[in-house]
């Protein structure tokens, strides 16, 4: 309930990409899986804002508990965004 609650609030202030962060980042959530080993690549590629709220929202999710992120690395500038496979 909660999570619901968090991932409304969340999706009212996100950008379309960071929504769909968000989206597959649930659906791993309920489906018992992990994050996918390139989520810093493609959190990375969101804005500073939009990357702060995607965080916030896979910490309360449960995903980064022992994951530490460097403010400067949270702040930076977006990097930029992957094509599917990689190039």
């Amino acid at each position: 309930m909660m999570l619901a609650a968090l991932a409304l609030a969340a999706a009212q202030a996100l950008s379309p990409a960071a929504a769909a962060f968000v989206d597959d980042a649930t659906a791993r959530l309920l489906a018992g899986e992990e994050l996918a080993p390139d989520f810093p690549v493609r959190l990375q590629a969101l804005p500073p804002d939009q990357r702060l709220l995607v965080i916030v929202y896979l910490r309360r999710a449960g995903f980064l508990a022992d994951v530490v992120m460097p403010v400067d690395w949270v702040i930076s500038p977006a990097g930029p965004a992957e094509t599917e496979g990689g190039k």
